[in-house]
């Protein structure tokens, strides 16, 4: 056995094991076991696993025909590790609805002709991550790589103060209305004036470099939506992409506009199309030599147009080309922000994977999350929102966007919807922050062992945003009904004198109505609903 390992600076390791017959033999079995602290592996996602609590026993068995799973991630909010099973075959397969047309191809070794799988559970002390090939027969000289990836997370302490600070608005909109929102952050879509395609070529240069200059002067930053995922008909080098046969142009059934299956012909895959600019994409093949172009793309859109990063919907490519986009993103002091937007992937189109899962390798360089359409916010349980929405075990933090989400669970993960996607924007809560003061406070979320604030009612969670004497209390319910609950408060660990506190709720259109309670009051709080409580 030869193995070959390397340890990235963002807590990315590769190992690459070869495995050499020095003779005939039959092997019963090739396993590797991850033990891991039990008191860090409280949440599970991934192996067709949705994000939530670990359960006790997982038995998992390959099927890449209909799943694009090859590992997951266990870990609790302060401790977690991402495993993935591959060999030298590994292929980055198609996501977002393509899956199907390109899936996972099944590792030799650990596949092993779908005799191998994956076993997790209580072992003795620890928790075990069992992962096991199955027997097979080896001829003196042959060789097998049992490769495997791990991710350790997180990947770098939350940022709260960018959270409260770099306010989304998620439209082309002229500068001042945006101003006038509370938003300081724009994110331009693709499908309008200054940005027409779904990514290069950029023709409306001059016009895209006036807005961001005036963006700039009014303070706000203005990022784009440049994907790699699919090449628009409009890009030059159209015929020589084509030239290529499949390596640019991943295969397909072909189809879509009228204009592709004119001048393009047949072995493609049809993906967005805008009517109004006439910009019909083309699935691209996942990991090519056209990621170059993207990168330079990017690079010149940097010293030339001088936006403050890019907007990825879904994300098709590996995380050496997210390190070269960040590298050029970031050049001379410049803030090159990453938001990250996914649908649910969890779905039979997808391989029923997890966003998180699926993207976790570019965590480390992505500044939010934007998850996204198909995340259900009022019928799943609170780890669920914690593993595969929030961002908050890997480091991050995020916005909802589904139906504006829910505003109240939102709370508990420091998200609200983004400006100016839903009917309830995110202003009036962003007001109640500042009224508070939000920048500067210290997040304790419920998860946490130090929260100093609970409600008596374990289906209605808190998480305290704390500060020199006052604190917010974010209360959300996932109770079956309406309840009233008490509240346990550690006065020490809340830094509050107790003789001097007061206890209300602020009035927050759309979100709750002012009042005063004294402590040790029932408080009322609506199914699926909550609060924002002021202890000052």
């Amino acid at each position: 056995m030869e193995v070959e390992g390397k340890l990235e600076f963002d807590g990315y390791m590769h190992y690459v094991v070869k495995l050499t017959a020095l003779n005939d033999l039959s092997l019963k079995d090739a396993t590797m076991h991850i033990p891991m602290m039990p008191n860090k592996t409280d949440y599970f996602m991934g192996l067709g696993q949705k994000g939530g609590k670990r359960p006790e026993q997982l038995s998992w068995k390959w099927d890449v025909a209909h799943k694009n799973q090859d590992g997951g991630w266990i870990g609790a909010v302060d401790a977690g590790l991402q495993f993935s099973l591959r060999d030298e075959h590994y292929s980055r397969p198609l996501n977002t609805n393509f899956y199907l047309q390109k899936p996972l191809v099944l590792p030799q070794s650990w596949g092993n002709e779908n005799k191998g799988g994956i076993d997790i559970g209580l072992k003795g002390k620890s928790v075990l991550v069992n992962s096991y090939s199955g027997a097979r027969e080896l001829k003196k000289g042959d060789v097998i790589y049992y490769n495997f990836n791990l991710l350790i997370t997180p990947f770098h302490p939350i940022n709260t103060e960018a959270q409260w600070n770099e306010r989304y608005y998620h439209a082309y909109k002229p500068v001042d209305s945006v101003v006038a929102s509370g938003s300081n952050v724009i994110n331009i879509h693709h499908g309008n004036e200054i940005n027409p395609y779904i990514n290069y070529p950029f023709i409306a240069t001059k016009e895209m470099k006036q807005y961001i200059d005036q963006a700039h002067d009014k303070g706000l930053k203005v990022k784009i939506y440049n994907t790699v995922r699919e090449v628009s008909n409009r890009v030059y080098e159209l015929y020589p992409l084509r030239s290529l046969g499949t390596e640019v142009f991943s295969p397909g059934k072909g189809g879509g506009y009228s204009w592709l299956q004119e001048h393009v012909g047949k072995n493609y895959i049809a993906a967005w199309y805008v009517p109004q600019f006439k910009d019909a994409a083309i699935i691209n093949s996942g990991m090519n030599r056209w990621h170059n172009y993207y990168v330079e793309g990017m690079n010149w859109l940097v010293d030339h147009i001088g936006i403050d990063g890019i907007y990825l919907d879904d994300v098709a490519f590996d995380r050496v080309t997210m390190k070269r986009i960040k590298r050029v993103l970031t050049k001379n002091g410049k803030p090159g922000l990453i938001d990250l937007h996914s649908a649910n992937q969890y779905n039979k189109s997808d391989g029923f994977n997890n966003s998180a899962n699926l993207y976790l390798e570019h965590f480390p360089y992505i500044n939010r999350l934007w998850f996204g359409e198909y995340f259900d916010y009022e019928n799943n349980q609170p780890d669920f929102f914690l593993t595969e929405v929030s961002g908050i075990p890997f480091g991050l933090m995020g916005e909802m966007l589904q139906d504006g989400g829910n505003p109240w669970r939102g709370m508990l993960y420091g998200m609200t919807n983004r400006m100016p996607y839903q009917k309830l924007t995110p202003a009036d809560l962003w007001t109640a922050w500042d009224q508070f003061g939000i920048k500067g406070s210290k997040m304790i979320g419920y998860w946490s062992p130090n929260i100093p604030v609970k409600t008596d009612n374990d289906q209605v969670l808190t998480t305290v945003y704390s500060r020199a004497g006052k604190a917010m209390i974010a209360i959300a319910s996932w109770a079956e009904r309406d309840v009233a609950v008490k509240l346990t408060i550690d006065w020490d660990k809340l830094g509050i004198d107790p003789e001097k506190a007061k206890l209300s709720t602020p009035t927050i259109p759309n979100f709750q109505n002012g009042a005063q309670y004294k402590f040790g009051d029932a408080i009322p709080v609506e199914k699926n609903k909550g609060l924002l409580l002021m202890i000052e």
